[in-house]
């Protein structure tokens, strides 16, 4: 694949290192400052891109996936934080016929995790001695708290819960990431616990979901990609 990366901070670098490593292309990388905004995608990298991946800022998704959309070039979002524009992105893909997959989280463990939390809430719900929680811990650079991934999470249990469901952060150090959700009752704990190691998984899935998307149009999430429509 010929990839342009959006964003070249840690997570874009490290894209980048993880495409070149599998025998893929960088054509070009835009940064805070080289991004066009409002003005659309134009130029010699547009014609030799093959697919976007954005691990930019929030404030600018909006607007990267509607350039996407308008240039015929498939986006892969990972960025977060920017899901009360949900609808809004949406309707842009589908106004201009694009192609994109976003995900709170492209690491594959998580995806899983997913989808055992969802489990495990049908089945501990049915128990009021048991209390769910969700705690999560990142880098002290992380910007949004909670993270999409611990918000994910939440929505998950949501499934099963109509009470409020605490959600704890922490933003310390350098933490690639660490997600806990728990059940709780005067007797005994569970939990399901997610940790990533370093960056390298996100990397992973964003690529796999690069190949995916490839002559598909419509907005999906990477449960999507992984499990097809059926986890939903």
């Amino acid at each position: 694949m010929k990839i342009t990366l959006i964003g070249y901070g840690k997570m874009g670098r490290t894209v980048e290192r993880i495409a070149r490593e599998q025998g893929h292309e960088i054509v070009c990388t835009l940064d805070l400052g080289e991004n066009p905004g409002a003005e659309g995608y134009s130029g010699e990298w547009v014609q030799k891109t093959d697919v976007l991946i954005d691990f930019s800022v929030a404030a600018v998704v909006p607007q990267n996936v509607e350039n996407a959309a308008k240039a015929s070039l498939p986006i892969i979002v990972g960025t977060t934080g920017w899901y009360d524009k949900l609808d809004e992105v949406r309707r842009s893909v589908e106004r201009y016929q694009g192609a994109c997959v976003y995900s709170s989280n492209f690491s594959l463990g998580v995806q899983i995790l997913f989808h055992l939390v969802r489990e495990a809430g049908r089945f501990f719900s049915r128990f009021p001695d048991f209390s769910p929680f969700v705690l999560e811990s990142h880098h002290g650079q992380k910007v949004d708290a909670p993270s999409g991934t611990a918000l994910t999470l939440l929505n998950k249990l949501k499934e099963s819960y109509h009470t409020a469901i605490p959600v704890a952060s922490l933003r310390a150090g350098f933490f690639p990431g660490t997600h806990v959700v728990g059940f709780d009752s005067a007797v005994d704990t569970v939990k399901l616990e997610h940790t990533a190691r370093n960056r390298d998984g996100f990397a992973h899935g964003a690529l796999v979901a690069a190949g995916w998307i490839t002559g598909k149009k419509g907005f999906f999430t990477f449960e999507e990609v992984i499990f097809g429509n059926s986890s939903s």
